[in-house]
């Protein structure tokens, strides 16, 4: 009865392993993810305010996340006056989101909210302490908050002249 009872408790044993490493081994179906995602929020605030809270221009924190094979990150470049690719991570999908990893061996996990919609991960920001930022989908089209910023800053500056140069148009008023 012994020998029956233990050959009976190491199946089902064997089949519990079985069953935890299906379920936990594949990671997570990284298509809900892959696409466009922006930066929405920095612990709660959103990229603008946080940014004027440094004493950056409001656009300076906007980021688009190009998820695919590798996570593409997009910032303005000031020098060049384009938005470019700043940062290339690897990914690694886990049970609830991927591991992100630069060049350096770096990581950052980012955790997938299904009810929300949003992609979250945690760094130290420029104050030094943890800060949260929360992905939604879609894109931000950073040039044209550039542009707003400084046609702002520039009409307010020239006694509310103010100008917009984009693709084929250019827009003036005095």
């Amino acid at each position: 009865m012994k020998k029956v009872s233990k050959k009976f408790l190491a199946v089902v044993l064997v089949g519990v392993l079985m069953f935890c490493l299906t379920a936990c081994g594949g990671g997570m179906d990284m298509s809900k993810v892959k696409g466009d995602w922006t930066l929405s929020s920095i612990d709660g605030k959103s990229p603008a305010d946080k940014a004027t809270e440094l004493g950056l221009p409001s656009y300076a924190l906007l980021n688009n996340y190009s998820i695919g094979d590798k996570v593409a990150i997009s910032t303005y470049d000031p020098n060049s006056g384009e938005v470019k690719v700043s940062t290339e991570l690897s990914i690694e999908a886990t049970s609830n989101g991927f591991t992100a990893t630069d060049s350096n061996g770096g990581k950052v996990s980012f955790i997938y909210d299904s009810d929300k919609n949003t992609l979250s991960y945690s760094a130290t920001g420029a104050n030094g302490n943890a800060e949260t930022y929360v992905l939604t989908k879609g894109a931000t089209d950073i040039l044209a908050a550039v542009q707003a910023e400084s046609g702002a800053s520039e009409g307010a500056s020239e006694g509310g002249e103010e100008s917009y140069e984009g693709g084929d148009e250019e827009y003036y008023e005095e």
